[in-house]
């Protein structure tokens, strides 16, 4: 198990200084966070916890100290998922999984309703984001802080490039654990399997599953580009970094500690799109030299794709589903 404790070093410290509009706190009792994420530190969201945690210590100095989690040191994203619920942990950033503790999440799993990064960002940083926030209060008693980035996810695998949804046929793709995501793939033609990130390599690998799809930088970070053939360039959801705290610490903390916790995760969320959009511009080439890199059929997929907007609005709740599929529209 490994634990960080204090990131801050001086030359950190003065980049961010120069950086961030962070408000420095006059503080009457220490902050001590604990923070975990199951991936390692390669990942954006455990970057994204990790510049969360940079950015206190800038603001807080010796008025906050934190423990940090990595790698599946206290385990896997179902220990997760329960460990924030519980107060064992403080703060968690959440990846698609976050669908398992609130159906409304299911929204990021509706094929190509997002095309930019900016309406993104809109959205998340606007009203949408506050309606999820209630939404993910109510649900599992979770605050959530600011949504980062995982990215636009790809599909690689070892068959043959995807170019319309028929291509997918028969292909064994892994998805994460995500109801909506399964039935999108299994109407697109393929044979979704849940599995543990963890253990996506050595089943791609060994051929358990012939292909996933993550955004490009966790393609590299994790490297499936070894073993996998094939990435077909679809960016057929955007996934998003969630990064929340457990709501009873939440109320507890003061209104000056509230603040900066608040002001630190926005830059982190932020910083990882930033992170995000650097990777989509950087990786092809490198990419490219392991992977057959090709575009899909984008208009076969999204015609494909209008039987499962329904059924994912369903699950998200059609309501909320219509607000967000009208906002991202405008």
């Amino acid at each position: 198990m490994k634990i960080y404790k204090k990131f801050g070093e001086l030359g950190a410290v003065l980049v961010l200084a120069a950086a961030l509009a962070i408000p420095t706190v006059t503080h009457a009792q220490m902050l001590e966070l604990r923070i975990s994420g199951e991936n390692p530190m390669t990942g954006l969201d455990l970057q994204m916890a990790e510049r969360f945690a940079q950015n206190l210590e800038l603001a807080l100095g010796d008025g906050f100290d934190y423990e940090f989690f990595h790698t599946q040191a206290l385990g896997d994203e179902t220990v997760h998922m329960q460990m924030i619920r519980t107060g064992q942990i403080d703060v968690y950033p959440m990846g698609s999984d976050a669908v398992s503790l609130d159906g409304r999440w299911a929204i990021f799993d509706m094929p190509f309703l997002f095309s930019n990064r900016e309406t993104v960002a809109r959205l998340l940083d606007g009203e949408v984001g506050e309606m999820l926030r209630a939404s993910m209060r109510e649900s599992a008693g979770l605050e959530v802080l600011a949504f980062g980035e995982l990215g636009f996810r790809n599909i690689t695998n070892n068959v043959r490039p995807i170019v319309v949804p028929s291509d997918l046929v028969g292909i064994r793709l892994r998805v994460p654990g995500s109801a909506a995501r399964i039935l999108a793939f299994t109407e697109f033609g393929a044979q979704p399997i849940s599995m543990n990130m963890g253990e996506l390599y050595l089943g791609l690998q060994q051929g358990t599953v012939d292909g996933q799809e993550n955004p490009l930088i966790t393609i590299r970070s994790r490297s499936f580009f070894e073993v996998q053939s094939y990435m077909s360039l679809s960016r057929h959801v955007y996934s998003p970094v969630t990064l929340v705290m457990n709501g009873a610490r939440f109320d507890a903390l003061t209104d000056e500690h509230r603040t900066a916790v608040l002001a630190a995760a926005q830059e982190a969320a932020e910083y990882t799109r930033n992170l995000g959009a650097e990777a989509d511009d950087t990786l092809l080439d490198e990419l490219g030299q392991s992977m057959e890199i090709n575009e899909i059929d984008l208009e076969a997929f999204r015609a494909a794709a209008v039987p499962i907007w329904a059924a994912v609005g369903e699950m998200a709740g059609s309501d909320f589903a219509a607000q967000v599929v009208a906002a991202a529209s405008n």
